[in-house]
């Protein structure tokens, strides 16, 4: 059942994803909402520590790359549903699946466009800039970029990863 829980809420963030450049927080409310309701069916009482556990292990873990745009809001707000929904361990292991299979579809994307040395010039100045002046700036900026993932994609299929027994 929870895994249809996964697919349901994973289907329509990345739908939303992929047209409006947002996840909505009705959605995230209500893959909170099964998160719980999952945890404390399954595990009673126990399941509310679980399930609160799951979900501010992504926040504090990527607190920091939302506070320099280099992950969405809506992003880290999807791994709080997940983690939810698998507790704090699994939950981390789908972080860790994720970021992976982010990495590689963004080597293809960088490899196929040929931009990864521009890709790198840009961070590597985006962060030699931050530490000299100590000045903020959003990392993602918000024009159309090949190199822009939609990063619910990589959530969702490294959730489903952990969930099938990796």
């Amino acid at each position: 059942m929870r895994i249809w829980f996964l697919l349901s809420i994973g289907a329509a963030c990345i739908f939303c994803d992929l047209y409006e450049r947002r996840i909505p927080n009705p959605l995230i409310t209500a893959g909170l909402l099964l998160g719980i309701s999952w945890q404390w069916s399954s595990k009673g009482p126990p399941g509310l520590w679980e399930f609160l556990a799951g979900i501010f292990l992504p926040l504090l873990l990527l607190g920091p790359l939302h506070y320099f745009r280099m992950l969405g809001a809506g992003d880290i707000k999807l791994f709080m549903v997940t983690g939810g929904l698998l507790g704090p361990l699994a939950g981390l292991k789908a972080l860790v699946f994720s970021f992976l299979i982010a990495a590689a579809c963004s080597a293809v994307v960088l490899f196929k466009h040929r931009i990864l040395k521009r890709r790198l010039n840009y961070f590597v100045h985006y962060l030699h800039d931050y530490l000299q002046t100590g000045k903020w700036e959003p990392y993602i900026q918000r024009k159309e970029d090949a190199a822009y993932l939609h990063f619910s994609i990589p959530i969702v299929l490294g959730s489903l990863m952990v969930m099938g027994g990796f």
